[in-house]
């Protein structure tokens, strides 16, 4: 076996020449990998020779979009290139308090049924798990999470990541504003219109 096992060895020609096909071979190339050492050496053996310079690479990579801006403002640069490779991703800003924060929500994961062909019944351990875990080792002050998956049944795929804000935010500058309210509860009239009337409805049927 090669000895270059570990994810951590994304050529820039791989960036440069990204798409669908030759994301599908690099996911299923580690997912080959992954049995391979699995069965060499067990499945946190594995996971851990997968990660090397995994953490280096992720430092490179998200360093050059989230370093001097927000997560949110950031991650929304990687999308055009999640678009090259198949995802269709959506970016939500959710700073506040002092956080710096935001949701990466996948509508398409294309490597769900390319895990199904390598035998294989999820690809979240080997491909979200371990870039999450590459993400916390990079940088130890930020926090990664995953609030649902597709392969468990959830309509799409959402991970939060988090750290201490490093500039302002717009969501973090915010503060309420005394016409805003007003005209969002002008706003709000016809739904609690709505409301009440359904309620009558029900109240009338018992």
């Amino acid at each position: 076996m090669d000895n270059k096992t570990g994810t951590g060895d994304l050529r820039m020609q791989d960036i440069l020449n990204l798409s669908q096909s030759k994301a599908m071979t690099m996911f299923g190339n580690r997912f080959t990998k992954y049995k391979e050492l699995t069965e060499e050496m067990g499945e946190d053996a594995a996971f851990e020779k997968l990660m090397e310079n995994y953490p280096e690479q992720q430092k490179a990579l998200m360093g050059a979009v989230i370093d001097d801006t927000t997560l949110a403002k950031g991650f929304e640069k990687t999308i055009p290139m999640l678009g090259l490779m198949g995802f269709i991703t959506e970016i939500v800003d959710v700073s506040q308090n002092g956080t710096d924060a935001a949701l990466e929500i996948q509508r398409v994961c294309p490597a769900l049924s390319l895990a199904k062909e390598y035998g294989i019944e999820t690809p979240c351990r080997i491909l979200c798990e371990m870039e999450q875990e590459a993400a916390r080792r990079a940088y130890p002050e930020m926090k990664a999470s995953i609030l649902s998956k597709q392969a468990e049944g959830d309509c799409i795929c959402v991970f939060k990541y988090e750290r201490p804000a490093q500039v302002e935010t717009a969501s973090t500058l915010k503060s309420p504003n005394l016409l805003a309210q007003i005209g969002d509860l002008v706003r709000l009239i016809p739904t609690l219109i709505r409301i009440g009337t359904k309620m009558l409805k029900v109240h009338a049927s018992n």
